[in-house]
């Protein structure tokens, strides 16, 4: 390739990713002004694209209602227990189906298992709701929602564990047992802390979904138990949507999550990098 064709691709894929952040950090430009703008700027019908006056009293009218604070809470509360459920069952399964393939189901029942991830919530709206109705503990409480997101993020912690530790040696677990460990001393010593990477990443992903769930938590939710997710689109006033409220609120919650990933970034790397480079 010549210099002249090497600068033009060179500068065309620069002008492609110049455009790609654009297009990425738009929505967040957006947000974060909005948060800083009054509730007669942001419903106006021109536009403005930076604050006429900034307003950082609008955080401060988050945390004046209390029930505000408490649907972090509750959010914190589900996403915390469900991640501690999924990755704990996930990592359990994961194993039985990387060593023992054909006592655990084989790869037909994996493949079914991830196949749950896959199918539209709405289509088990009515039946699951119905069928928490039912139980002792109804649907506006914390269990309702922290088993019912077993569904979705359970088949995606078997199957990357599964990943996982068929990419760990086996050989460290055979010599484990020459050495007089238990095949459970052996999992918890040996095998487990070769997956640990993998196993932050994949409750980082699991924590983030049970986060910023809407669907189920606005039908199952809402008098004894409030996620953030809920409470954002009830501010209004009137026939007013309050946007400013709503996208400061939205960037409160975004602390958590983004936050976690930050402190954790270096794990999700190499949790999701596992078993890329073969030796």
């Amino acid at each position: 390739m010549s210099e002249t064709n090497y600068k033009l691709v060179r500068g065309l894929l620069l002008a492609f990713l110049g455009l790609w952040v654009l297009l990425t950090l738009a929505p967040f430009y957006w947000q974060i002004i909005t948060a800083f703008k009054s509730a007669a700027e942001t419903n106006l019908t021109v536009p403005t694209f930076w604050p006429r006056e900034f307003f950082p009293e609008n955080f401060v009218a988050i945390f004046a209602e209390p029930a505000n604070f408490s649907a972090l809470v509750d959010s914190f509360i589900i996403a915390t227990g469900n991640t501690v459920l999924s990755v704990f069952l996930g990592t359990l399964a994961g194993y039985a189906f990387a060593r023992f393939p054909a006592q655990a189901g084989g790869e037909n029942l994996a493949f079914w298992i991830l196949s749950n991830r896959m199918f539209p919530p709405v289509a088990i709206l009515l039946p699951m709701f119905f069928l928490f109705d039912s139980m002792p503990w109804g649907t506006d409480s914390y269990m309702s929602l922290i088993i019912l997101y077993l569904v979705f993020n359970m088949p995606l912690a078997t199957w990357l564990m599964m990943v996982f530790f068929r990419d760990a040696p086996r050989e460290l677990e055979e010599a484990a047992y020459l050495d007089g460990y238990t095949p459970f001393k052996a999992f918890f010593k040996i095998t487990l802390p070769l997956v640990l990477p993998g196993m932050i990443s994949v409750s980082i992903l699991c924590w983030i979904f049970a986060w910023n769930e809407y669907l189920f938590a606005n039908l199952f939710v809402g008098t004894a138990v409030k996620t953030f997710t809920i409470v954002i689109p009830t501010f209004t006033q009137g026939s007013q949507t309050l946007w400013n409220l709503q996208m400061a609120f939205s960037l409160i919650a975004m602390i958590p999550p983004v936050t976690l990933f930050i402190l954790l970034r270096r794990y999700m790397v190499r949790g999701l990098s596992l078993g890329v480079v073969k030796g």
